[in-house]
């Protein structure tokens, strides 16, 4: 990377988003990082042999759910006090978003056929201002998804790379700390990735036995138990606001619990029949250059931002959009498509402007439990995928004009 990408407008927005939330956040008092609290208080106790699961460590849901392998990665927090780890962590999350993004702009202009894009230091920022609202609350609570996301583009760019041992590793990290982004595997399978896959299953397999090295294999086996029996009790308490699931619930009081999992079937066959469509159309289109890449980071990316549409998640994983946001907003440019501005000024109005802050707590509040955040969000991705389509449609044009 490059001075300039290093030093531009784009990195001097973040880094002023960051220091200016810091400073807020500390002069009203509001910087707790709630659920860093959660994992640091959780990893000491691993460290002291404390409890680490069905134990509230926080107001609200303060309790850890995630896997006894994810400590680990949190445990060189534990050497300093809260306060002093909170800051580290807040601005190692400030960095993250920056680097994202940097990520999945170069993504896209690489493997998208964008790269005469003009203007892509706004283009970014504008994308970046999309996911400000979930910038600031992941920054507030000090969660750690825009690391996962960070490591998901980190691996699809080592995968279409060829560099699937490295990839693989990535991924293994990413699924260790929340294994519902295993979902990630449809196109590698589908797509034969078995090398990566491998790699993949070593690393998720390494982290799975540490808890039996430390703390011991009865502990380990204790945590294992604990922390199966905290996602049961998390699942069920926990309403998911933005799962389609959770908008049947509201329009049809007699939705069935198992109701979910026929959304999760229906979509992901959906996407199945999508990427099996792909793999047929690079067979019959070889001479194509930069198709299957093309096709398989869009897969990826469409995966991710479907999540919190699938699961039952806060709010703030709508973040993992991000991608998806930052390639319809370079095609609007790049196509000078701008007919589609409206309908994404529309659609990132409830996806990216939900905040107390700007709209009052009752507007909000409306918002969010009504489920439009949710809804807003699937909308977006199913508009990306209509882009994706014509941008393709029309690489395809522009290729076979040239032979």
């Amino acid at each position: 990377m490059n001075k300039k990408n290093l030093f531009n407008g784009f990195t001097i927005f973040v880094a002023i988003a960051c220091i200016l939330t810091f400073t807020l956040n500390i002069y009203n008092g509001r910087f707790q990082l709630g659920d860093f609290r959660v994992y640091y208080s959780a990893a000491v106790n691993l460290v002291t042999g404390g409890p680490v699961y069905l134990v509230s460590f926080y107001s609200g849901s303060g309790f850890y759910k995630y896997s006894p392998a994810s400590l680990y990665f949190f445990l060189p927090y534990t050497i300093f006090s809260f306060r002093t780890a909170a800051v580290i962590h807040f601005f190692i999350l400030g960095c993250a978003y920056w680097y994202t993004m940097i990520l999945i702009s170069r993504l896209i202009m690489h493997y998208f056929s964008l790269e005469n894009i003009r203007h892509e230091v706004w283009l970014l920022s504008l994308s970046f201002g999309c996911i400000l609202i979930h910038f600031a609350r992941e920054l507030y609570v000090g969660n750690i998804n825009i690391i996962l996301l960070l490591l998901c583009c980190l691996s699809i760019g080592d995968f279409l790379k060829g560099k699937d041992w490295q990839g693989g590793i990535l991924l293994g990290m990413v699924i260790l700390t929340k294994p519902y982004l295993l979902i990630l595997l449809f196109p590698m399978v589908l797509r034969k990735k078995w090398k990566a896959m491998a790699w993949m299953a070593i690393t998720a397999g390494i982290g799975l036995v540490l808890p039996f090295i430390f703390p011991g294999p009865f502990k380990g086996a204790g945590l294992y138990h604990d922390w199966i029996k905290s996602i049961r009790m998390h699942s069920e308490g926990f309403p998911g606001m933005t799962s389609i699931d959770y908008l049947f619930r509201i329009f049809m009081p007699s939705w069935p619990a198992w109701g979910i999992l026929v959304i999760l079937f229906l979509i992901l066959s959906f996407v199945t029949l999508f990427i099996l469509n792909n793999i047929q159309r690079e067979k019959k289109e070889r001479k194509l250059a930069g198709t299957p890449e093309m096709n398989f980071a869009f897969e990826w990316f469409l995966l991710i931002a479907l999540l919190p549409n699938l699961i039952k998640t806060d709010w703030v994983l709508l973040l993992f959009s991000a991608p998806v946001i930052t390639f319809m907003i370079f095609y609007i440019s790049f196509r000078k498509q701008y007919w589609w501005i409206p309908v994404l000024v529309i659609l990132l109005f409830f996806f990216g402007l939900n905040s107390d802050d700007l709209l009052g707590r009752e507007l909000s509040h409306q918002i969010l439990h009504s489920g439009l955040m949710g809804l807003s969000n699937f909308l977006l991705v199913t508009a990306s995928l209509f882009i994706f389509l014509d941008h393709r449609r029309r690489n395809q044009i522009t290729q076979n004009g040239r032979q």
